[in-house]
């Protein structure tokens, strides 16, 4: 914390004293993907004559002091071509401003990227494994909620709407994620839960997806243990520009005539979607919003006067989700200042099911009382101000209230507010030809619910704060050190509090052009949650327990990689493999037990300690087939080796009913198989395809996932089945029995272009499969969804 700060102090100091021996001649602007208007950071823009320059911020903004004689301006950028502005003659006090257009050649190779360093660099020089996602890549598959875009990132799940990346978590019904789910910059999980809601993220307005594999809370603060998700919005344009798409589908009936719970030959799924805006003079503007229906696939529960527990009915129409969404955002330039406001806000119906029916006639039911439905209404607003001196130091203070309101069916209502600011300087330190990314981070969390007032009280709060840096130098023009710290301060009410540091260190080295080796190490932590350690609730009979005593978790990951570029004809590519190692310390898991006298349920509690081992490897080309028919082929291979550290660990004590001894809990006496000592809910194979064609105005596609066999999972669903015990549902046992070799899942699609109009039909899961990813939790059926786009 001494050390930080005053270097963060000391950056801003330097910046703005250098501003008083500026060059009077100022040329600023932006650059950005001709075709989507994504910004380019890291793009390189070349003064001539004198070969002077600059290179763009996270945001695609560049600011240049011109000579007297500067004639031309070049950006260029790896993987597209250039694009020269003509400078006309200076006068003193000349203030000329520009925005470059680029056009793709082999945009998907060497991509640029701001998550791993918080300023633009190519993917190739990264010292940690990352992965991106493109505008073209999320609308080719009709991308209603971002979530589904997940599936396409190499060693990435979604199990009830919380992220797995390479096994660094289990489930928890999306509770308190190990990944850190970042827009523009600023967090966007729950205060309260530490929960994804990815039907919130604006996917019409999104330009890029990064994705950092490991440990990343350095830059990014709690939740980062495993890895980060970074969704960057769309810049305006210099010109106006609208885009609308719209689309059609419906849910396939299932293959067991059975199970299907609507009645006529349609479950339908509609929408449609836009974006506008433009720049004019110094002032942009962007706005989007979408309206969607999806009639859903999981049926309400079949009322059962039999159970010991009061069920509400909920018919067809009630799990039927239905959304709305806005967002905006306007950027202000004046002088060295871009003045920002952004929002989103949105409002709808869904459901949460917590487990099926049961695995046979009613798997695609929830189990009676199960099933909660919810009016929301969730908001956030992005005040912001970046500061650009004209030595290439920018400063930028990011603002998001982020307030969210549900209304559950259950009776249970719950509010947060979360208000949260992060104070950052990106630049060159001196003339050190260093790097460096530094900042202040402040958060705080006020929640309102009933269902956490086993705290005391229905109001509850929660604080962190932070102090960051990281450093990065080039070496030889083929060495790459980056190393960086963080301090992380967070409190829940007025209950203690806790102090970590953690640090991440990491290098690229380029011994010949086009061969990269990467090695990193870094920390990560993660404080328990509002939800964790509060909730008390009861769904379909299971209850979910509030422990106060859990106490937060923390990791280290370690990974050595190689990414090969390669040209073989007219094919251009990438083949990248990493070994990596996990370790968590602490973890926190939900864990099933009677932990209360005569009644069962879940409860959130530490585990001890575990390990990951893994290999990934991962191969992407473009290139030509046969004369016209362009080809962009896609696959990756995710194998792990999940264990725990303390299988004999105690990680609780059951409260059972008079008459009975209580149990000691342990890794052993919880899991359904401890061969080798396998960590609950984890596919140790993980394997994904795709290929794409292009052939005039005709595209076709085939995507291709494989989920190896969850091989250990809680004991408890398999007590639901043996004990016959009308409370819980049953069917996990014969279903697991029935499907032992994994999960293999195929999706295709065909579109066309013309003119200003593209039309798409996308099918999911050709074979209508039937599968389940985590247990008593059936996934979607066959569906078909044809999409229009019309830009101008």
């Amino acid at each position: 914390m001494r050390l930080l700060i005053p270097l963060l102090s000391v950056a801003f100091l330097l910046g703005l004293s250098n501003n008083a021996f500026s060059q009077r001649f100022k040329f600023s602007g932006f650059v950005m993907d001709k075709s989507d208007g994504t910004p380019l950071p890291g793009a390189a823009i070349t003064v001539f004559p004198g070969t002077y320059g600059d290179v763009t911020k996270p945001d695609g903004s560049f600011t240049i002091s011109l000579n007297q004689d500067a004639q031309f301006a070049v950006a260029s950028y790896l993987g597209m071509g250039s694009d020269t502005f003509q400078i006309s003659s200076l006068t003193d006090g000349a203030v000329l401003y520009h925005v470059f257009k680029l056009n793709a050649i082999t945009r998907n190779m060497d991509a640029v990227v701001v998550s791993a360093s918080r300023y633009g660099q190519p993917v190739r020089e990264s010292t940690v494994s990352m992965q991106t996602l493109t505008v073209r890549q999320l609308e080719n598959r009709n991308t209603v909620n971002i979530k589904a875009a997940m599936e396409l990132v190499p060693g990435l799940t979604v199990l009830d709407e919380q992220p797995q990346i390479r096994g660094g978590s289990g489930f928890s019904f999306g509770v308190g994620s190990r990944v850190a789910t970042i827009v523009d910059g600023l967090p966007l999980l729950t205060g309260d839960a530490g929960r994804t809601e990815w039907s919130f993220i604006p996917t019409e307005s999104i330009g890029r997806v990064e994705v950092l594999q490991g440990a990343s809370s350095v830059l990014y603060g709690s939740s980062a243990l495993s890895g980060t998700i970074n969704f960057l919005t769309r810049l305006p344009s210099d010109s106006m520009s609208t885009t609308v798409k719209t689309y059609l589908g419906s849910y396939r009936s299932p293959q067991n005539r059975n199970a299907k719970w609507w009645n006529g030959a349609f479950a339908p799924m509609a929408g449609i979607s836009f974006l506008h805006g433009g720049s004019k003079g110094s002032d942009g503007f962007l706005m989007g919003g979408m309206v969607n229906y999806d009639h859903g696939f999981i049926g309400p529960y079949a009322p059962d006067s039999s159970l010991p527990f009061a069920v509400d009915n909920v018919d067809n129409a009630d799990v039927a989700e239905r959304t709305g969404r806005f967002n905006f955002s306007y950027r202000k330039r004046a002088q060295r200042f871009t003045f920002g406001l952004g929002g989103n806000v949105m409002a709808g119906h869904n459901n949460f099911s917590l487990v099926w029916g049961n695995g046979g006639d009613r798997i695609y039911r929830a189990y009676p009382g199960s099933l909660t439905t919810n009016d929301f209404l969730m908001f956030y607003i992005d005040p912001s101000v970046a500061y650009d001196n004209l030595n290439g130091i920018k400063y930028h203070i990011r603002t998001r209230f982020y307030f969210t309101d549900n209304n559950n069916s259950n009776g249970q209502a719950n509010q947060a507010l979360t208000s949260m600011m992060d104070a950052n300087a990106t630049g060159m330190l001196g003339n050190s030809g260093a790097n460096f990314s530094a900042g202040l981070f402040a958060m705080q969390t006020d929640s309102r619910a009933e269902l956490y007032a086993s705290g005391g009280s229905p109001d509850n709060q929660s604080k962190n704060r932070a102090v960051y840096l990281q450093i990065d130098r080039r070496f030889f023009d083929q060495l790459i050190l980056q190393v960086g710290g963080r301090v992380e301060y967070y409190q829940i009410n007025s209950e203690g509090s806790d102090i970590k540091p953690v640090f991440r260190g990491g290098l690229n080295y380029e011994p010949f052009k086009g061969t990269n080796i990467r090695a990193s190490f870094g920390q990560g932590y993660r404080y328990p949650t509002i939800t964790e350690k509060f909730i008390n609730t009861s769904a379909g009979g299971i209850t979910v327990f509030p422990n106060p005593d859990v106490q937060p978790e923390s990791s280290n990951a370690a990974e050595i990689g190689l990414r090969q570029g390669m040209k073989i004809g007219k094919w251009l590519g990438y083949f990248d493999v990493a070994a990596f190692q996990q370790r968590y310390y602490n973890t926190i898991e939900y864990i099933f037990a009677a932990w209360k006298p005569g009644a069962s349920g879940f409860k959130f509690v530490n585990t001890g300690n575990s390990q990951i081992k893994g290999l990934e490897a991962t191969v992407m080309a473009e290139g030509s087939v046969w004369r016209k028919l362009k080809s962009t082929l896609f696959a990756s291979w995710t194998m792990i080796n999940p264990q725990t550290r303390q299988p004999n660990r105690i990680i609780g004590v059951t409260e059972p009913e008079d008459g009975f001894i209580p149990e000691q809990l342990t890794y052993l006496n919880t899991s359904t198989d401890t061969t080798n000592y396998q960590l609950k809910y984890r596919f140790r194979h993980l394997l994904k395809a795709d290929a794409e064609f292009r052939i005039a105005s005709f595209m076709a596609g085939i995507g291709y996932r494989y989920y190896s066999f969850m091989e250990n999972i809680d004991d408890a669903f398999y007590d639901f089945d043996m004990q016959s015990n009308p409370n819980y549902p049953d069917g996990i046992i014969q279903y697991r029995q029935e499907h032992p070799n994994g999960t293999t899942v195929w999706d295709v699609r065909l579109g066309y272009e013309i003119q200003k109009w593209t039309i798409t039909l996308v099918v999911n899961n050709v074979a209508n499969l039937e599968y389940s990813l985590r247990p008593m939790k059936i996934e979607a059926p066959g569906s078909f969804s044809l999409q229009v786009i019309w830009k101008h």
